[in-house]
Formats: C-alpha cells, structure tokens, sequence
C-alpha cells in the first residue's frame, strides 16, 4: 500500500513538472527541443506525462484537500466527483494554454 502511495505521489509531482514546462516559456522551449531524443521513447513520455497531468495531479490534490478541509468525506461520491471535474478542467486548461 505505501508504495503505491509513493507511485501516486511521484506521478503528482511530474505532472507538476509539466505542467510548469507548459506555463513557463523557457522550460516549454527546452522541452520541444529535448523530447526528439526520446526517438520512439517520446511516445511513452507523452502517454505518462499525460497520465501524470491529467489524472495523478488532480486526484492527489482533491485526496490531500478533502484529508486536511473535510476529512468525514473523504472517499466519498463527492470527493470522486470533484476529481472527476478537476481532472476535465485541467483538460481544458491545457488546451488553452497551448
């Protein structure tokens, strides 16, 4: 159990990384040069950067949220559905940031 919690954790702070090379122009500029080493590995990096991004960061975020504000709710429909929703914002978020 701790690992996975260590693994959740460590994807959250990945997508924090890409998130702040989505945000921040020359860490954006760094990473569009960089990623064509990757070669064929580019795909997997995308494919888990996205799934860091898109689904740890949220999720992580509402778990320590709704743990410190509203702990008698926690692993409730109305934690799963705030993170639900945070996970399409952040979606739509990228999108127009991009």
């Amino acid at each position: 159990m701790n690992l996975r919690h260590n693994m959740w954790k460590l994807l959250a702070f990945m997508g924090g990384a890409g998130w702040l090379m989505l945000l921040v122009p020359e860490l954006h500029f760094l990473y569009k040069n960089l990623i064509p080493a990757l070669g064929e590995g580019k795909y997997l990096a995308f494919i888990i950067m996205g799934y860091a991004m898109f689904f740890c960061l949220p999720v992580v975020l509402i778990r320590k949220v709704f743990s410190v504000f509203l702990p008698e709710r926690c692993e409730s429909p109305i934690e799963k559905v705030v993170m639900g929703i945070l996970c399409f914002l952040f979606v739509l978020i990228s999108r127009a940031l991009m």
